[in-house]
């Protein structure tokens, strides 16, 4: 999930920079700018990829909806977005505070992996307790 929040805010960064940078390239006439600018928007695709892998697991533990892509589900109506985005809103709430409000069932969550208990392990607690 952090991976994943890290990846598209990453993203943004750079493919606005590199329009920045194009945008100057072409202003001042100067071609030694533009490829930076290039390696700039091949670094926003290879992250776009990485961010596509990893949000596909971000689910939210209550109401499973993917946080971190889109599902076409009907938002709660208090979500809240950052620049127009509710996914830009849960990347930073999760990088920034470890934490992140659900956009669909609008409850907030801790970014924490909970231990599970092995299958052998519950397997003879229960029958140990039924002797």
């Amino acid at each position: 999930m952090k991976l994943g929040a890290r990846a598209l805010l990453l993203f943004w960064m750079s493919f606005f920079a590199g329009l920045g940078l194009v945008g100057y390239a072409i202003y001042a006439g100067e071609r030694s700018v533009a490829f930076p600018a290039l390696a700039l928007f091949i670094f926003s695709a290879f992250l776009l990829v990485v961010y596509r892998v990893f949000a596909s697991s971000a689910h939210c533990p209550l109401c499973h909806g993917r946080v971190l892509s889109g599902t076409g589900a009907q938002r709660s109506r208090r979500a809240r977005r950052t620049f127009g985005s509710h996914r830009l809103r849960v990347a930073r709430d999760i990088v920034l505070t470890n934490t992140f409000v659900c956009p669909y069932c609008n409850e907030s969550t801790l970014c924490i992996v909970k231990d599970r208990p092995r299958r052998g392990r519950a397997v003879r607690r229960r029958f140990a307790d039924r002797k």
